[in-house]
C-alpha cells in the first residue's frame, strides 16, 4: 500500500544565469524549487517526474512573484528579500509558509542502489495473453533477469503492492524490484517483474477489478514464465509485496505448481483490521494523542463497515456523531476535516476497496503447501508487523518462516518512525540484509 501524496513538487528556473530556488515543505516532507526566465516559468515535481508541469500564469513585478498551476489547484505568492523568496504556497485545503533559497541547480534525488549498465545480469520480455474471469482480454509485459550463463535457475515472480505499479515497483524514483532483481541475479536466481494491468506495456479493464482479479494476471505471468528456457520450473515460486504479499499465497493456494511464496509486508490479517491498525500507527507516529487517535479509529472502523454506495450524508453524520465536542483543530489532526466526506465516498465507492476490506488471509493461507517465507518492517505504519505476522504464524500451523525486519519500513527502508511521509527522503532503496534473507532461503529448499 502506499500512501498518495496531495502536493506535487515544484521547481522553477530563472534568467540566462540558470539560478535554482529550492524550498522544503514542512508539513509533506517535500522539495520545492523556483526556476523562471525572462520570459517564461516552468514548474517541475524533481521527486516525482523530470516532466515539467503546466502553468496557467505566472508574473514577477518588482519583488512580488505569483505563480498559478490550474492543473493541480496551485497557486504561490513570494516575496524577494535579499537573495531569498519568501511567502507561502496554496493547494487544496493545504497552505504553507516557505522560503526558497538559491541553489546551484535544481533538487536532486540519490537512489544510489539502482543498477546503472552494464548491468550483471541478462534479461528479456516476457509475455501473458489471456481472458480473465470477467471476460476482459488482458496483455501483461514484464522483464526476467537471469545470470549471465545459459543454466535454468531458481526464479521468483514479483507481484507489486496496491495501486497500479510498472514493473519495478516504482515509487518517489526508488525502484524496489529492479534493485531487487539485480541482487538477486548476483546470487544465482531469476526474477520476473511486471508492469500491472493499465500501467506500461501491460493493459487490461480495472472497471471492477479487485485483488482477487489481480491474483489472476500474477498466476499468467507465471505460467508464461515457467515455460522459459532460464528457468528451473522445479524451483519457481511467487513473492509479492505489500497487497503482492496476498497475491502470491492466493495464486500457490489454487496452483500446486508454484515451489515457494516470499510474502513481503504481507498480511496475516483482515483488510478491516489492517486499515485500523494503519490508521492508528501512523497517527501515531504523526505525535497524535491517543485519546484523538482512538477516535479516528473507532470512526474509521463505522465507516469502513458501511455499504458500498452510502451518501455523502451518510458518511457526514457518522464522521460528525464521532467528532462532536472536539475543536476544529483537533479534528484536522485526525484528517477527519472538510474535504473527508468527499474523498471517503470515493475511496469506499471503489470495488477494490469494497473487496480489500472483507479479504481475509484465513481463505488461502491454510491451503498453502510449500515453503513460505513472511518478512515483515518491524517499523512498518502500513502492516504493521507484529499482529500480522502472528497470524500468518497461526494460520500456517507454523510452518511459515515469520521473521520480524528491525528498524525496517514498509518499503523495506532503514527509517526513524516508519511513516509513509519518510519514503522519499530515505536514499536506501531496500535493505541489503532483507534481500540476502531471501536469497539464501531460496537457495536452501
Amino acid at each position: 500500500m502506499k500512501k498518495t501524496m496531495i502536493l506535487l513538487l515544484l521547481c522553477v528556473g530563472l534568467t540566462a544565469h540558470a539560478q535554482w530556488w529550492t524550498g522544503m515543505s514542512q508539513k509533506t516532507n517535500l522539495a520545492l524549487c523556483i526556476h523562471l526566465t525572462d520570459t517564461s516559468a516552468e514548474l517541475y515535481s524533481p521527486m516525482q517526474t523530470m516532466d515539467p508541469i503546466p502553468v496557467s500564469s505566472w508574473n514577477l513585478e518588482n519583488s512580488n512573484l505569483t505563480i498559478n498551476c490550474k492543473s493541480i489547484g496551485l497557486s504561490m505568492n513570494l516575496t524577494r528579500k535579499d537573495s531569498t523568496f519568501v511567502g507561502f504556497w496554496k493547494q487544496g485545503f493545504l497552505k504553507e509558509k516557505i522560503s526558497f533559497y538559491p541553489t546551484d541547480t535544481i533538487f536532486q534525488l540519490r537512489r544510489p542502489q539502482t543498477p546503472q549498465p552494464p548491468y550483471r545480469f541478462d534479461e528479456e520480455t516476457v509475455t501473458a495473453d489471456y481472458t480473465d474471469s470477467q471476460g476482459n482480454k488482458v496483455h501483461l509485459e514484464g522483464t526476467l533477469t537471469y545470470p549471465k550463463s545459459s543454466n535454468r535457475f531458481p526464479c521468483i515472480v514479483l507481484v507489486s503492492g496496491s495501486g497500479q505499479q510498472n514493473r519495478d515497483e516504482e515509487i518517489f524514483q526508488h525502484k524496489p524490484f529492479l534493485v531487487i532483481a539485480d541482487y538477486l541475479a548476483s546470487r544465482g536466481i531469476a526474477v520476473l517483474r511486471y508492469d500491472d494491468r493499465g500501467v506500461g506495456a501491460s493493459t487490461g479493464s480495472l472497471d471492477n477489478a479487485d485483488t482477487r482479479l489481480f491474483s489472476e494476471d500474477a498466476e499468467a505471468m507465471f505460467r508464461a514464465v515457467k515455460k522459459n528456457k532460464h528457468v528451473d520450473a522445479a524451483r519457481l515460486g511467487m513473492g509479492g509485496h505489500s497487497e503482492g504479499g496476498a497475491i502470491a499465497p492466493m495464486v500457490a493456494a489454487r496452483n500446486k505448481d508454484v515451489k515457494f511464496v516470499v510474502m513481503l509486508a504481507g498480511q496475516g490479517c483482515t483488510g478491516l483490521d489492517v486499515l485500523l491498525q494503519q490508521n492508528e500507527a501512523i497517527y501515531r507516529s504523526a505525535g497524535v494523542r491517543d485519546s484523538l487517535i482512538a477516535v479516528r479509529v473507532a470512526c474509521m472502523r463505522e465507516v469502513f463497515r458501511m455499504p458500498a454506495g452510502s451518501s455523502q450524508k451518510e458518511y457526514k453524520a457518522v464522521i460528525d456523531r464521532h467528532t462532536s465536542g472536539l475543536t476544529k483543530e483537533q479534528i484536522d489532526s485526525i484528517g477527519l476535516g472538510r474535504g473527508t466526506v468527499a474523498a471517503l465516498k470515493q475511496q469506499l465507492d471503489s470495488r477494490w476497496m469494497q473487496s480489500f476490506i472483507t479479504l481475509d488471509p484465513a481463505e488461502y493461507l491454510p491451503k498453502v503447501k510449500c515453503p513460505i517465507l513472511a518478512l515483515n518492517g518491524w517499523l512498518d505504519c502500513q502492516v504493521l508487523c507484529e499482529p500480522n505476522l502472528k497470524r500468518i504464524e497461526e494460520l500456517t500451523d507454523g510452518r511459515a518462516v515469520c521473521n520480524q525486519q528491525q528498524g525496517l519500513n514498509h518499503l523495506f527502508q532503514h527509517c526513524t518512525i516508519g511513516s509513509p511521509d519518510e519514503y522519499i527522503l530515505i536514499e536506501e532503496t531496500f535493505d541489503p540484509y532483507t534481500m540476502a534473507t531471501i536469497a539464501d532461503w531460496i537457495l536452501g529448499l
